[in-house]
């Protein structure tokens, strides 16, 4: 189970999520599991024309999410919630400039509609050539 646990607003108006999901596998150590959760919604803005737009609204739906898991094993109760604040601290000191860029919306779905359209290419030629 997941719980929320802080949210950072950013300046181009996303919003970076943490999440516990952290879980006890054996007497007193634990594994601590953060996701890291960013949600773009789709806007045509982001996109070169309204063609361009609504393509991406059908591949993609409504939004592109970013997600990262951090994982760090065999962590004692009494350790959690230093581990926890370790985890959001270095991602803040590393990445949070990252994601508050005005180019980061338009590069994560640019990378979602190649991700995809990299599939449907390879799902084809595959087809393609059993049959």
């Amino acid at each position: 189970m997941t719980k929320l646990i802080k949210e950072i607003p950013l300046t181009n108006g996303l919003v970076i999520r943490f999440f516990d999901a952290t879980r006890r596998y054996f007497g007193d150590y634990h594994q601590v599991r953060i996701q890291i959760c960013c949600e773009v919604p789709l806007t045509a803005d982001l996109f070169e024309n309204g063609e361009a737009y609504l393509r991406a609204l059908k591949l993609l739906g409504g939004s592109v999410v970013y997600k990262k898991e951090i994982e760090h094993q065999g962590v004692a109760t009494a350790a959690i919630p230093e581990v926890v604040a370790s985890v959001i601290r270095q991602f803040v000191d590393h990445s949070l400039g990252y994601f508050n860029g005005e180019a980061f919306p338009k590069k994560l779905v640019q990378s979602e509609l190649n991700r995809i359209r990299g599939k449907a290419r390879s799902s084809f030629t595959v087809r393609g050539l059993n049959g």
